[in-house]
């Protein structure tokens, strides 16, 4: 019967499109994820750039040296961290817009579902009324 093939394909595309939302939701956490380490990791090499800063007093030139190769990397961590951390958010922005759209079809086939479950119902009373017509007839006629 076709409507239990339509509902049976659309359940089939539900779960699919459920998985989906699921991909894009677990997505959307990690670039989340991602963004706040980025953010931090950069936030904390700066702190560490700052606190490296050569103190009061004399120092010899290798001291200084060790110290201003030590700020440099630090500082060229904290660049990429803050490079990598808006990368993130592009991620976070774009997987938010995979998730509407996942959530968007799991809604939509969710509906096309239901219509299809009422849609087989109905066709199923229908061949059911049509099956005790005949036999309705018959026990009219009998009498």
């Amino acid at each position: 019967m076709r409507e239990a093939r339509r509902l049976a394909l659309l359940e089939r595309q539900r779960l699919i499109a459920e998985v989906g939302r699921k991909q894009a939701l677990r997505g959307l956490a990690e670039a989340l994820e991602a963004e706040a380490r980025s953010h931090a990791l950069a936030a904390r090499s700066r702190a560490l750039v700052a606190a490296s800063a050569p103190g009061a007093g004399a120092t010899i030139g290798a001291a200084l040296q060790i110290r201003a190769t030590f700020a440099a990397a630090l500082a060229q961590l904290a660049a990429q961290a803050g490079d990598d951390a808006r990368d993130a958010a592009r991620q976070r922005v774009w997987q938010a817009e995979a998730l509407g759209l996942a959530e968007t079809r799991a809604r939509r086939l969710a509906e096309m579902t239901d219509e299809a479950r009422m849609a087989l119902a109905a066709a199923k009373a229908k061949r059911e009324a049509a099956r005790e017509l005949p036999l309705a007839r018959k026990l009219q006629s009998s009498k």
